[in-house]
């Protein structure tokens, strides 16, 4: 029990899974704020808004995905955090992640962000990829709570529930008999497998996973060929609803594909959709024992619907079309509001309050943009490489690394075709030390604009403009 001598806890949560552990401790009324990504239980959704995304979760995935990469590689934060909110909100636990610097804040953004932490403030940070990890996590954050009873009690409880499903699970498919083989799909464009804790889950539901492994990562698959050795597929990409999964699939037409349509799961109607934000890829205790349920629900039809997820987290691909649009569906877009940067700088686009330089009279910082894209015409990576900053050269690592993230991701390597066409607009600047370009690139034969801003920082000697990272805007 918590010691009622000591002054509660003031929690700043900065991930959806430990928000959720938070809650089911029974310390929901300890939280002063949140992720923009926390969002169960609902009670919460009522808290201050800590950090916002620097790239749009409505993207289409293939969009989403170079945009996340382009960032991340660039050296920039995938979330903006709002440094008074955090200040203001005087927390003493501020728990985040370190698994994943796109699925959420990791402390070294926390850090960079926010200069004028409260000194007392205690810093928590969970790194999951397996059960294990998982439970453990329930445990730290019961800890830095003061509830260390009701965390073992949580801990006892999921394990209960898990080994009751697989108890269950194995009277049906008996042990000495092969289990069925499941592929959870964590991403669309490009395909994905998973494995993480997820794997564990499928083994408690009675499933062997392919594609994916206990305590592994996400896995690229090259073709959708690989999905043949597949008994059931479930379609649950990372932060998606099943709404937003719907309009996805519609938008790069894998139903379609004649690859698809011959993959044995798919003939056999095996396939099923599921929840990809609660479920699956978010590692909290609901979520655990969620996912675990909902694969045995779809695996063994003798226990559809016995827990209860199926028409709600989960449905199978032929019931997807009804789930979408029945009356009260969910919208399949996200309500998030953008940080400011990236809301701002669209703002500034539609409005037309970039200035455009034109040559001969460009900026220096425009100049220094246009060359670099120039060298990446040529093929010249090394001297493109060479204009980036020391702090980003050395994010970036090399030039030949450099070269294949750049050319590996189809956005980004839209910049080394001659044939491209770009617009240079001169942003904000402090006038002296940082400065932003904006590049509106369009690809031949193409009515798409592709929107880059590169951040600009003077060298150490003040006497040049290098490039400190660039991020693509939707």
């Amino acid at each position: 029990m918590p010691n009622s001598q000591t002054t509660p806890p003031r929690v700043l949560s900065l991930l959806s899974a430990a928000t959720e552990i938070v809650c089911r401790l029974g310390c929901a009324h300890l939280l002063v704020g949140r992720s923009h990504g926390c969002d169960d239980p609902p009670l919460i959704t009522s808290l201050p808004v800590a950090t916002a995304p620097r790239v749009d979760p409505n993207a289409p995935s293939a969009k989403l995905d170079a945009q996340v990469r382009v960032q991340s590689a660039s050296g920039g934060p995938i979330y903006q955090i709002n440094n008074q909110l955090v200040t203001s909100s005087n927390p003493t636990v501020i728990i985040t992640q370190e698994q994943c610097r796109i699925c959420a804040v990791t402390p070294d953004d926390l850090n960079q962000a926010c200069q004028n932490l409260p000194p007392t403030a205690k810093l928590i940070t969970i790194m999951p990829v397996s059960l294990d990890d998982v439970l453990g996590d329930v445990m730290t954050i019961a800890s830095a709570l003061d509830v260390e009873e009701r965390g073992v009690r949580l801990v006892s409880h999921v394990k209960k529930q898990l080994a009751d499903l697989n108890t269950t699970t194995l009277s049906i498919v008996g042990n000495n008999n092969p289990k069925p083989k499941v592929a959870h799909v964590e991403w669309l464009a490009p395909l994905m497998g998973s494995g993480y804790w997820i794997a564990e889950c499928v083994k408690f539901a009675g499933g062997e996973m392919v594609h994916g492994y206990a305590g592994g990562h996400s896995q690229t698959l090259e073709k959708i060929e690989l999905l043949s050795n597949a008994d059931y597929i479930i379609l649950g990409p990372c932060g998606f609803s099943i709404e937003r999964t719907n309009e996805e699939l519609k938008s790069i037409k894998l139903l379609e594909s004649q690859q698809w349509q011959s993959l044995p799961a798919v003939r056999n109607g095996r396939v099923a959709i599921a929840d990809g934000n609660k479920c699956f890829n978010r590692s909290s205790v609901a979520s655990i024992l969620g996912s675990a349920e909902i694969v045995a629900e779809f695996i063994h039809p003798e226990l559809r619907g016995m827990y209860g997820h199926h028409g709600t987290r989960w449905v199978r691909l032929e019931e997807l079309s009804a789930f979408c649009s029945r009356n009260g569906a969910d919208s399949a877009r996200k309500e998030v509001v953008l940080a400011e940067g990236v809301v701002e700088t669209r703002k500034i686009v539609e409005q037309n309050e970039f200035k455009q330089e034109s040559s001969p009279e460009q900026s220096e910082t425009v100049k220094h943009v246009s060359n670099q894209i120039t060298a990446l015409t040529r093929s010249d990576f090394h001297a493109a490489f060479a204009m980036n900053s020391a702090a980003n050269q050395k994010r970036l690592v090399s030039s030949e690394k450099f070269e294949a993230i750049v050319s590996g991701w189809p956005s980004f390597k839209v910049l080394t075709l001659s044939s491209t066409s770009c617009q240079f607009f001169e942003g904000e600047s402090d006038g002296s030390s940082t400065s932003v370009v904006k590049v509106d690139a369009i690809p031949e034969d193409s009515d798409e604009v592709l929107h880059f801003v590169f951040d600009m920082r003077k060298s150490k000697d003040g006497k040049k403009w290098e490039t400190d990272g660039v991020r693509i805007e939707c």
